[in-house]
C-alpha cells in the first residue's frame, strides 16, 4: 500500500467536509445545538441510526430483524387430517 500524498490527503478532507455539509442541512433542525448531524443507513439487513454530536463523538443503534424457529413438530397426513406425531419445540407465546 502506498502512502497518501499530502495533495491526495488534503482532497480527502475537502470531500469528508462537503459529505458533512450536506448531511447538516439534511436535518437542519438539529444542526447548531449538542448535534452536529444525523446520518442512516441500511447494510445487509440491518437499520444503522446515528447522531453525530459537537464533540466529535457519536451514538449508534441498530435494528434488524431476525428469523427465528417458534415451533417444530412431525405431522401424519395419511388420512387427510393434521395429526401431531411428535412435538419437538413449544410455540413461543405472543
Amino acid at each position: 500500500m502506498t502512502p497518501t500524498t499530502p495533495k491526495e490527503r488534503l482532497e480527502t478532507e475537502r470531500r469528508s467536509k462537503q459529505r458533512e455539509g450536506r448531511l447538516r442541512r439534511k436535518y437542519p433542525e438539529v444542526h447548531g445545538k449538542v448535534v452536529d448531524f444525523i446520518t442512516h443507513t441500511i447494510d445487509d439487513g440491518t437499520l444503522y441510526f446515528t447522531v453525530h454530536f459537537t464533540d466529535k463523538t457519536s451514538f449508534c443503534v441498530r435494528y434488524a430483524c431476525d428469523m427465528f424457529t417458534v415451533g417444530a413438530e412431525l405431522s401424519d397426513w395419511q388420512s387427510g387430517d393434521f395429526h401431531i406425531i411428535r412435538e419437538y419445540m413449544k410455540p413461543i407465546p405472543r
